[in-house]
C-alpha cells in the first residue's frame, strides 16, 4: 500500500482547508491513538538521521476529511438512528413492493400518497407485532432472530471500525440498538414492572418509533416528488 510522510499530509490536509487545530501533529497523532485513522509506521532513513520519518497509508487523507466532516456534524446519536432508520424504512418498503398480491399494492400506494403516520404505523407494526403477542412459540422464535441481529450487527460495527469506516461503523451500530430496543421492551411488559416498562418504552420510543417517522416523511416526500414528475411527463408526452 502507498504511503504518505506526516509532513506531506499536514500539507495536503492544509491545502484542502482542512482545519487540524494548533497542533496538527498532536491531531493526527490523536486520531490514530482513538483508532480512527491507521497507525503510523517509522522508516529509519539512515544512521545519521535524529528521528525516523513517520508514515500513513496514503488513504489517511481521506479518512480524516471524512472524520472532520462528523465532527461538524457533532457525531449524534440522532444521526446514527436516522441513517439506520431511513435504510429499514426503504428496505421495508422494498419488500412489500415485491409481494405479488394486488390489493397490497394498492394499500402501499395509498398509504405512500397519505401522511407519515399510516405509513409509520405499517413499517412499525413487524415490530409492534413482537412486543404484544402471547405465543410463546412465535415469540420465542422472533426475539431469537432479533437477537441474532443485533449481535450481528455489532461484529459487524467492529469490523468497519476495524477498516475505520465511520459511517457504516455507525449505521451497523443503531441496528444492533434498534432490534436490541424492541427485546428489552418486550421484556419489560413481561416483568410487571411499570417504572422498568416506562423507560423502556421511552427508549423504545426514542430509538425506533421517532427516526421510522422521520424516516417515513423523508421516503413519503421522495415517493410524492417522483410521482408528480412521471404524471407531468405522461401529461407532457400524452399532449405531443
Amino acid at each position: 500500500m502507498k504511503k504518505i510522510n506526516l509532513h506531506d499530509l499536514i500539507v495536503s490536509l492544509q491545502k484542502k482547508k482542512i482545519d487540524l487545530g494548533p497542533n496538527p501533529k498532536e491531531t493526527i497523532s490523536m486520531y490514530s491513538e482513538l483508532g480512527l485513522i491507521p497507525p503510523a509506521k517509522f522508516k529509519v532513513l539512515d544512521s545519521d538521521a535524529s528521528s525516523p520519518e513517520i508514515l500513513y497509508p496514503v488513504d489517511t487523507l481521506q479518512k480524516i476529511i471524512e472524520i472532520k466532516k462528523l465532527k461538524k456534524k457533532g457525531l449524534e446519536i440522532d444521526e446514527i438512528r436516522d441513517t439506520y432508520a431511513l435504510d429499514y424504512v426503504k428496505n421495508s418498503i422494498q419488500e412489500m413492493l415485491a409481494t405479488q398480491d394486488k390489493g397490497k399494492l394498492k394499500e402501499l400506494a395509498k398509504v405512500l400518497t397519505e401522511g407519515s403516520d399510516q405509513l409509520s404505523a405499517a413499517l412499525e407494526a413487524p415490530l409492534v407485532r413482537v412486543i404484544e403477542t402471547k405465543n410463546s412459540k412465535e415469540l420465542s422464535k422472533i426475539m431469537s432472530l432479533f437477537a441474532g441481529q443485533g449481535f450481528t450487527a455489532l461484529l459487524k460495527s467492529n469490523e468497519y471500525l476495524e477498516k475505520y469506516n465511520v459511517n457504516e461503523a455507525r449505521k451497523s451500530l443503531f441496528k444492533a440498538i434498534f432490534y436490541i430496543t424492541v427485546i428489552c421492551l418486550k421484556l419489560a411488559r413481561t416483568s410487571k414492572d411499570k417504572a422498568l416498562e416506562d423507560s423502556a418504552f421511552e427508549t423504545y420510543d426514542s430509538m425506533v418509533v421517532g427516526p421510522i417517522k422521520m424516516a417515513s416523511k423523508k421516503v413519503q416526500s421522495e415517493f410524492r416528488s417522483s410521482l408528480d414528475s412521471y404524471m407531468k411527463s405522461k401529461k407532457k408526452s400524452s399532449s405531443t
